[in-house]
């Protein structure tokens, strides 16, 4: 489960980062939260730590907007 905090809480923004969290074979569910410190939980399937590592870093955190991350 990663938390996702994002700078702009805007239509656009959010519609642009869940078109792009979609293509993302890693995501299995994505959903808007709200009352909480994070924008969005995501749940993920990864193979391991290192596979982890590079969809964080190599996918995630490049995504436009993305301002925190918090992993559970």
């Amino acid at each position: 489960m990663i938390s996702i905090s994002m700078d702009r809480h805007t239509p656009e923004r959010f519609e642009g980062f869940e078109s792009k969290v979609n293509s993302f074979e890693e995501v299995l569910e994505c959903y808007l939260i709200t009352g909480q410190s994070a924008d969005y939980v995501l749940k993920v399937a990864v193979a391991d730590m290192e596979a982890y590592q590079r969809f964080l870093l190599g996918k995630l955190t490049r995504l436009e907007g993305v301002t925190g991350v918090h992993s559970s």
